[in-house]
């Protein structure tokens, strides 16, 4: 990305569904799964909002925090996605993330 001469360049903030490509290790420029990955973004947003308390889930949402764990919410859907295996609890370090968002 070039600057006007004598401007900063401005470095983009990546979206969630970019750093959630990133960590699976897709690049950015691959389209192919982007509705499906938004999905899963979207899934797990509602999920994790489903378990906090009404009246602070907007705030916490907004978190730093809340953000990993929609990431890897939405990683282990995709990662899991036509997978006949069961799982039958998340990652003790997820559920231990959304029970501090909850309180």
């Amino acid at each position: 990305m070039s600057a006007v001469k004598g401007t900063p360049a401005t470095p983009t903030t990546p979206t969630q569904l970019d750093t959630l490509k990133n960590s699976l290790r897709i690049p950015l420029d691959l389209k192919d799964d982007d509705a499906l990955l938004q999905s899963y973004l979207d899934g797990a947003t509602e999920y994790l909002k489903s378990t906090l308390d009404e009246e602070n889930a907007g705030t916490r949402l907004d978190s730093k925090r809340a953000r990993v764990v929609i990431n890897a919410l939405a990683e282990l859907m995709y990662q899991n996605r036509g997978d006949d295996t069961v799982t039958k609890d998340l990652p003790f370090t997820l559920r231990a993330l959304i029970n501090q968002l909850k309180y």
